[in-house]
């Protein structure tokens, strides 16, 4: 728990706020105490959410629907404002230890557990609400059994979808298939959560491995479930009814609660700590025998959280469930097993230090009218363009931030790209959208096949979707080809196109194939200079170097940790970052390390090089910064980070650094880093 900062407020509804919690993408979570002593979790709001009409007349149904939920493994909401200027939520403080700190248990634990969650979702089911987010962070085990908490992206069942048809929400890696599809979800789909949430309890894994949170989604709707390691064959069983496929073949949370009852054991009482391991009541004793009262001042709670931080080499971050508990979560900075260079070398230095890391400084900030900005900012010609879930695509003027002009496309985009004026925008439903960067009017449109991937622009070419080859002044198609991954790359004339498990050299102007490259773990994102290719497997931890020439491996390294950014390579160096929270600067020519950096979050979202410095993002599902590091040492330089979480790969222009964030805001960093505040 953090101290209150100068700007909080002191207190809510007549509750005393003590402190924060943590954050989350609707809005600040503190601790408090209600008006008869009791703690409480209360959840303040967002201030651009509360200016939302729809948003307010979504929260007040939430809140009516949480309100209805009531059962022993449930967090009661004890009070609400939905009419508050912002809206506010408090419900029971619940301390204990949340599971994902408490695995794996032993086989009549996980059966009691499953017993106390079916009952949870009962009764949550019962109100008329699904719960959509349930995950191992979300189950708290407490001193009274375990509790199910947060309800922040729950629905109500008769309600339509609150979010778009096309976006995820829930926790990749513990979501069903129709969840992670986008489409619509019912109670169902909280049996399927919670079937992985037992084979997490059981294994400390969940049922679809460990991975960036793309490859954990691709996963859950392409492959079965790893059920392997489940040490018990009647635990299997109940498993493998929840982890169906279709929906309507998953047992229902009362039909769970009969699968489950002949195995757990008649002495097991889930209302106390005795049905669990020795060492993880003791935690939860521990965890409850005393609530905060008053946190340290600022002054004294930064130097204790930077002296952990810099212990060992390993970093201690706050984990926030949003009903309300907190915990320290610890992550080990070593290597897994099996990370390597690929030739033997002197074990290469950590990037040095020999000057402090600076604050970013924000030039100006701005909400572009959305909650989700969904691509990657691109800058050009004195504009900054961004897209967001509302299906559109936004101008911004890249020195004052004001906003110039909005496209809808109708569907979601990928990340544009913009060339001689024209702003090329690549819709999900497989249209491409050619736009005056200058009026936001269209000049044309084609559809180029479904894909996730970037857009490119060059010689007068625009390359995107499976894969076609446009002229970039009237859309015609001059060739098509195989393929359509996340990130092509293209150089001396020639395209470079991932595509499943292969990597397609094109003639870029002809479409004639020069080469084909396979990778039994896929081909994700893709760069291309210096006569090399580069890129990291889909689902594996693997960096390949291919010649540019003739398509043969030049070598491979072993990260040790997913790769899903897209390297960069320049001047004999390739910059690559892994979801293991490190950035890693290899030879070009031999693979060999030159220098590691450690961030405090995970790397998915694509680095960027400009004027010799390295600027990294760590997303929304990290600690959520932007650091800037010298391209020749790692040293950082300095870092920001944003309370609502990174979203996107940075952006450079004209000494600026462009980033979107989770919550809708766009902001504008000085690339030379110093002190600021953001405006607007």
């Amino acid at each position: 728990m953090e101290a209150l900062r100068s700007g909080d407020p002191r207190r809510v509804g007549g509750h005393r706020l003590l402190g924060r919690l943590g954050a989350g993408g609707m809005g600040q979570v503190f601790l408090g105490r209600s008006p008869g002593g009791t703690p409480v979790a209360v959840k303040l709001v967002h201030a651009h959410l509360a200016e939302d009409p729809g948003f307010r007349a979504r929260f007040r149904r939430e809140v009516g629907a949480a309100r209805a939920v009531s059962g022993a493994f449930t967090a009661p909401v004890v009070d609400a404002d939905p009419e508050a200027d912002p809206p506010w939520l408090a419900t029971a403080y619940l301390p204990g230890v949340p599971l994902d700190r408490a695995v794996p248990l032993p086989v009549p634990a996980v059966f009691a557990l499953g017993a106390g969650l079916a009952e949870a979702l009962a009764s949550i089911h019962r109100a008329g609400v699904v719960h959509r987010d349930l995950k191992p962070s979300n189950v708290i085990l407490g001193l009274d059994g375990p509790r199910v908490i947060d309800f922040g992206i729950a629905h109500a069942a008769d309600a339509s979808v609150v979010t778009q048809t096309g976006f995820a929400a829930g926790s990749p890696g513990f979501i069903a298939p129709e969840q992670a599809r986008g489409g619509v979800t019912g109670p169902a789909a909280d049996v399927f959560s919670l079937g992985a949430v037992l084979v997490f309890a059981a294994t400390g894994v969940g049922p679809y491995g460990q991975g960036p949170p793309h490859v954990l989604i691709y996963r859950a709707v392409h492959e079965r479930p790893r059920l392997d390691g489940l040490p018990d064959p009647a635990l299997r069983a109940v498993v493998e009814a929840c982890l169906e496929q279709d929906p309507a073949r998953r047992p229902t949370p009362a039909r769970l609660l009969d699968m489950l009852a002949p195995h757990v054991p008649q002495s097991t009482d889930l209302h106390g700590v005795g049905w669990l391991p020795g060492p993880v009541a003791e935690r939860i004793a521990q965890a409850g025998s005393s609530i905060p009262n008053l946190p340290p001042t600022e002054e004294q709670a930064r130097p204790a959280r930077r002296r952990v931080l810099l212990l060992g080499g390993v970093a201690a971050v706050a984990a926030l469930g949003a009903g309300g508990v907190a915990t320290a979560v610890v992550r080990s900075s070593r290597a897994e097993p099996g990370a390597r260079p690929v030739t033997a070398s002197a074990a290469p230095a950590t990037a040095a230090s020999p000057a402090p890391m600076r604050d970013g400084k924000v030039l100006w900030r701005r909400f572009t009218g959305s909650e989700y900005l969904s691509i990657s900012p691109v800058v050009a010609g004195g504009r900054v363009f961004i897209g967001s879930e509302k299906e559109d695509l936004r101008a911004f003027d890249t020195r004052t931030g004001k906003h110039l002009w909005t496209y809808r496309t109708g569907r979601r985009i990928n990340t544009p790209a913009v060339a001689s004026g024209v702003v090329y925008a690549l819709a999900q439903d497989g249209v491409l959208h050619a736009v005056d960067t200058k009026t936001g009017r269209l000049k044309w449109r084609r559809t180029v096949g479904k894909s996730y991937g970037d857009v490119i622009v060059a010689d007068g070419l625009v390359y995107a979707g499976d894969f076609y080859a446009l002229d970039a002044q009237t859309g015609s198609v001059r060739w098509q080809g195989r393929g359509g991954g996340r990130s092509p790359a293209i150089a001396d004339g020639v395209i470079y196109v991932p595509g499943g498990k292969r990597l397609t050299a094109y003639d870029a102007a002809t479409g004639r194939t020069r080469w084909t490259y396979r990778s039994s773990k896929g081909v994700w994102s893709t760069a291309a200079a210096d006569g090399l290719v580069c890129f990291g497997d889909f689902q594996g931890e693997t960096v390949h170097a291919v010649d540019a020439r003739t398509g043969e491996r030049r070598w491979t390294y072993d990260a040790g940790n997913s790769i899903t950014a897209r390297p960069v390579v320049a001047d004999g160096v390739i910059y690559v970052g892994d979801y293991g929270e490190k950035l890693y600067a290899l030879d070009a020519a031999t693979g060999t390390m030159k220098w590691q950096a450690q961030t405090e979050g995970s790397i998915h979202d694509d680095p960027v090089l400009a004027d010799g410095v390295l600027y990294v993002a760590s997303g929304v599902y990290s600690d959520g910064s932007v650091y800037a590091l010298d391209a020749a040492t790692g040293r950082k330089i300095w870092r920001f980070q944003a309370e609502e979480g990174i979203e996107s790969s940075p952006a450079i222009a004209d000494g600026a650094v462009y980033i979107g964030c989770k919550d809708g805001y766009l902001y504008a960093l000085d690339a030379r880093g110093g002190s600021g505040t953001a405006t607007g």
